[in-house]
């Protein structure tokens, strides 16, 4: 009988440890809930590249043509230095691109110390003007508003190079369909208004 009794002792010792380890078990875990739920995930980094009259991301009106400067600078893309011609003669220009996409391309002054302009070709670039590139010219200008855009020549022959509206250092560069695609001519205000924007090319104030 004695032998039943602390058999029933033991037993009902053993049950109360293992509640209360079990107690103690799904509190733990409740209380790593309760702190996984308050454990406040930080925003993504905006990487943004934004344009602007003063400058396109770290490039501004005193930045030098400089390939190790650019490098650092736009460290998450492929910078590579390129030679290019206008009229047969070669000039170097910095490109950066995302896989085989340009994102810009940038041109030194005659000196090959400074930057004459930055040609934007991608909208990873952000346009603070509120235009991303593929915007028709009737959503950016009012009908008939091209007194401040000409026909571009050479490597731009067959586009319009328009001022961006109030910022004469940037110009907004538009390609379509036009009357005669072999004339250089500036097309009619009606064929004018469906063009897209194709490029946009920033240059330090002056």
């Amino acid at each position: 009988m004695q032998n039943k009794k602390l058999s029933q002792g033991k037993s009902r010792l053993i049950n109360i440890v293992l509640f209360g380890f079990l107690t103690l078990l799904l509190s733990s875990c409740d209380n790593n809930d309760k702190a996984k739920e308050t454990i406040n995930t930080p925003p993504p980094q905006d990487t943004s590249i934004i344009l602007s009259p003063d400058g396109i991301g770290p490039i501004n009106a005193t930045t030098s043509f400089n390939m190790h400067q650019m490098t650092l600078a736009f460290n998450q893309y492929s910078v590579v230095e390129e030679i290019n011609y206008q009229k047969g003669n070669p000039f170097p220009a910095i490109r950066i691109s995302e896989g085989v996409n340009t994102i810009m391309n940038i041109i030194p002054d005659a000196s090959q110390q400074g930057i004459y302009s930055v040609i934007v070709e991608d909208n990873i670039i952000k346009n603070s003007l509120g235009h991303p590139l593929g915007t028709l010219y009737n959503e950016i200008y009012s009908y008939g508003q091209n007194e401040q855009c000409q026909a571009g020549a050479e490597d731009l022959a067959g586009k319009m190079l328009c001022y961006a509206p109030k910022h004469p250092n940037i110009l907004y560069v538009f390609n379509g369909t036009s009357e005669d695609s072999s004339s250089n001519k500036a097309p009619s205000a009606d064929i004018l208004q469906g063009w897209a924007l194709e490029s946009i090319i920033w240059r330090p104030k002056s």
